[in-house]
């Protein structure tokens, strides 16, 4: 049923652009809901349903449920606070629907028709989405050089996300306002880019709201050029649901610049310095004791490897659309480089690459990104990273997820938070009914503001959000704030490209290229790995063919397959077992050895010591301070242990 749209919350509406937006329908996320007893290893749809609260619950329901980008957890309480990166709600208002379409939660979902009325909002006549400036936010981030003191400004590479999301809108209402809205945003994206014959590319900084166009301009060079990637993602998104020829021919383009004309890339694809000039460029990142940047993105010599990631997204995406194998080639290459920048066996990459002055932690954007092109690149038969993917998955990507909280108050408690952040009673008000006093010091005098902060329950609201910096043994370095909501973003969408890719079904053949669990409408996968060498495959639909990917630890001869529990001969296409002709309700299980392994390995300049267990992590030395990661005994244990999952099996499908 649906439900009418009421998106005022206020007057906080009204500090954006677009007064007047058409109305929209609020359509629930229909499908078979039911239990199930699964085994208790990695379950992707049960952190997609704790992401949901990882985007909704860290925002601020008295600004239209705008996003606090920063999370400090070296404050005394945990604190929340606005800024000028508050624009990368857009990413949140992505990856929500992916979210709910895979995972069934409707925890918050009083927020989606706010935002979706928010992204109406932001739309100008001229066609591009406009963000407010705010009292906390002179301008957004990625906006220089822009003209000061001005209402309104347009960051091309948020109108890229922004497209992402009204895409997804329209898949799951057709009939609602999204198709004609993204038009404009298309049309007004092609309205400020500069054509150069085969490619073309944005002015650097920001843009104001029906103000001439630069019709001459300097080409960006790179990490500004590579601010073009958002924008090529969200375009080839839209083409591939509308067919919209105008937006693929502009991310075609925009790929091109990328590529040829950016130099942020090298000819073998290797990822180049953030600045690519002479003189000025900052050797490191302007951040104050904290751990904060203060002002706009900072120009460094620094590679950033996420800033690499978002561009090699979005042109595989367009290079894919439209059949375009060098750019394509490219994006393979590339993502080779890259995976010689981290470590591959559990997926870490450092926030920035090959720095020698200062030790990088991770960032969960970049696990993220890679993970994420490892899964696209496979399922297009560009490469054969499933293994790659999974061990990602399983390892530093599952453990960036915050899936508790009660250490980070350990950490006031044990003095681990710096006293520049701590916030005085005299600044918290009605807010100290939710506080343990004993955890506030009122000596100090912080600069915590009401109207761009918050300590209301910070932990509990980011459980399901994404790691800022951990480090290869720890969920948090010890220095700079905690969280940023960027990471969030990222991987929230990574999750479901891991969702989707699970399982393909094309022309009678059911493929499964991860053994994780996972429900769908042609079957149930249940997965043992780690604690056994087992995954069950049980049937709801006859198949033609059913193709189970064994992990690379495991070689065929190995491999047995029971078919309602007697015994099956196994067929072999590479690495897929091949069962032929499975009936609705039939039980495919596929048993192999498997066994701990011992490795060493220097990430980020630290000698670890690990335990594997098929592709997981059960055990690190040494171990973490604030919170270990890779706290997983049970697995070592070599019993099953199961648990009742709530599982969802939705009626629509998006190809993300």
């Amino acid at each position: 049923m649906n439900r009418p749209t009421d998106t005022a919350t206020g007057n906080f509406s009204d500090s954006h652009i677009r007064k007047d937006i058409p109305s929209f329908d609020i359509n629930p996320y229909g499908g078979d809901r039911y239990q199930d007893l699964i085994p208790d290893t990695l379950d992707l749809q049960e952190r997609m349903a704790l992401a949901v609260n990882g985007l909704t619950a860290p925002t601020d329901p008295d600004k239209d449920y705008l996003l606090y980008f920063r999370v400090n957890f070296r404050s005394n309480p945990p604190s929340m606070s606005h800024g000028p990166s508050d624009i990368c709600q857009t990413k949140f208002m992505e990856a929500l629907p992916l979210m709910r379409l895979a995972s069934g939660s409707t925890l918050n979902d009083h927020v989606d028709p706010v935002w979706m009325g928010t992204a109406l909002r932001m739309i100008g006549t001229d066609g591009l989405a406009y963000w407010p400036t705010y009292p906390w936010a002179a301008y957004p981030d990625w906006c220089e050089p822009c003209e000061p003191g001005q209402s309104h400004y347009s960051v091309h590479m948020f109108c890229g996300r922004l497209i992402g999301a009204m895409t997804l809108y329209m898949q799951h209402n057709p009939s609602g306002p999204w198709e004609g809205e993204i038009h404009k945003i298309v049309d007004g994206l092609r309205s400020i880019a500069i054509d150069r014959d085969d490619y073309a590319f944005f002015p650097q900084g920001g843009f104001l709201p029906n103000t001439p166009r630069v019709q001459n301009a300097e080409v960006p060079i790179a990490i500004w050029a590579s601010l073009a990637g958002w924008t090529i993602q969200g375009l080839a998104q839209y083409h591939r649901a509308s067919g919209y020829e105008p937006a693929i021919e502009l991310a075609g383009k925009l790929s091109r610049y990328i590529v040829h004309h950016g130099e942020y890339y090298g000819p073998n694809g290797e990822f180049l310095p953030n600045y690519a000039g002479q003189g000025e460029a900052e050797s490191g990142y302007q951040t104050d004791d904290q751990g904060f940047n203060p002002g706009p993105p900072p120009v460094n010599n620094l590679i950033h490897f996420q800033h690499h990631m978002v561009p090699l997204l979005g042109i595989l995406d367009h290079a894919l659309a439209v059949g375009d194998h060098d750019l394509s080639d490219f994006v393979r290459t590339a993502f080779e480089w890259g995976k010689t920048k981290g470590d591959s066996l559990v997926g870490y990459f450092p926030e920035n690459i090959d720095n020698v002055n200062e030790f990088e932690a991770s960032e969960l954007c970049e696990v993220a990104g890679m993970t994420g092109l490892a899964l696209k690149l496979s399922a297009a038969g560009l490469g054969d990273y499933w293994d790659d993917a999974d061990r990602w998955l399983r390892n530093q990507f599952a453990e960036g997820q915050l899936t508790r909280s009660d250490w980070i108050s350990h950490m006031a408690e044990g003095g681990l938070v710096s006293a520049r952040s701590r916030i005085p009673l005299s600044a918290i008000g009605a807010l100290l009914d939710n506080i343990d006093p004993s955890r506030v010091d009122p000596e100090k005098l912080g600069t915590m503001s009401l109207e761009s902060d918050t300590v209301d329950r910070v932990p509990e609201r980011n459980l399901g959000g994404f790691a800022g910096w951990p480090t290869a043994n720890d969920w948090f370095v010890g220095h700079g704030s905690g969280m940023m909501a960027c990471c969030t973003g990222n991987a929230t969408r990574a999750l479901y490209y891991a969702w989707e890719h699970m399982v393909s079904f094309v022309d009678g053949t059911l493929s499964v290229n991860l053994l994780l669990n996972r429900p769908s409408q042609w079957a149930d996968i249940h997965s043992h790995i780690p604690y056994a060498g087992q995954v069950d495959v049980i049937m709801k639909r006859a198949v033609g063919k059913l193709r189970i990917r064994i992990p690379e630890w495991v070689s065929p001869p190995e491999v047995a397959c029971a078919v309602n529990d007697d015994d099956h001969q196994l067929g072999w296409d590479g690495r897929y077992a091949v069962i032929a002709k499975i009936a609705p309700r039939d039980k495919v299980s596929l048993t192999f050895p498997i066994s701990e392994r011992r490795h060493e390995t220097d990430i980020q300049h630290q000698r670890y010591h690990l335990i594997t267990r098929g592709n997981e992590v059960v055990d690190i030395y040494p171990r973490g301070r604030f919170n270990p990661l890779y706290q997983r005994d049970h697995y070592r244990n070599d019993q099953t242990r199961w648990k009742m999952a709530d599982r969802f099996v939705s009626e629509e499908s998006v190809t993300w």
